[in-house]
């Protein structure tokens, strides 16, 4: 069902409730969000799984860093170091089962799910790799967004 969700309320709910996780790895996320409140019609469910899985994968591949950054604009973006990864294996990252071999338990499905997630409510969610560093940045239609300052 979607409804008017306040983006950035879930996105620190998510960080929030992975923090031991990312604490226990040595990570102290950088959370750059916009002063306004960004309200988009969403899922609210979808979006905080979304967000979660995002954060565990940074748990698995991150070299000890993750930056966080909503904008005014609605895109929310994911950064870390994987020296681990090439870009061959971030070009698979979202799909079924695909799993990196440093990955210990991992079933392969957090990220694809979390990409046919944001489709179903309009979105996008795209991978980069440059210079060592991840980035997954999840966009929603344009049309979906209400800005409140």
């Amino acid at each position: 069902m979607l409804e008017a969700v306040n983006v950035n309320g879930v996105l620190e709910e998510a960080v929030a409730a992975q923090y031991a996780e990312l604490c226990k790895r040595g990570i102290q996320p950088d959370i750059r969000m916009t002063d306004r409140i960004v309200m988009l019609r969403l899922n609210r469910e979808a979006l905080t799984r979304i967000f979660g899985n995002l954060i565990t994968n940074a748990v698995r591949y991150s070299d000890g860093d993750l930056l966080i950054e909503l904008s005014c604009n609605g895109t929310i973006s994911f950064a870390n170091t994987a020296s681990k990864l090439d870009e061959v294996q971030v070009g698979k990252l979202f799909d079924r089962f695909y799993t990196v071999e440093a990955a210990n338990h991992s079933t392969g499905l957090g990220l694809s799910i979390a990409k046919a997630l944001a489709e179903q409510m309009g979105g996008r969610i795209r991978a980069s790799y440059t210079e060592g560093k991840l980035m997954i940045t999840v966009t929603f239609e344009r049309l979906n967004l209400r800005e409140n300052t």
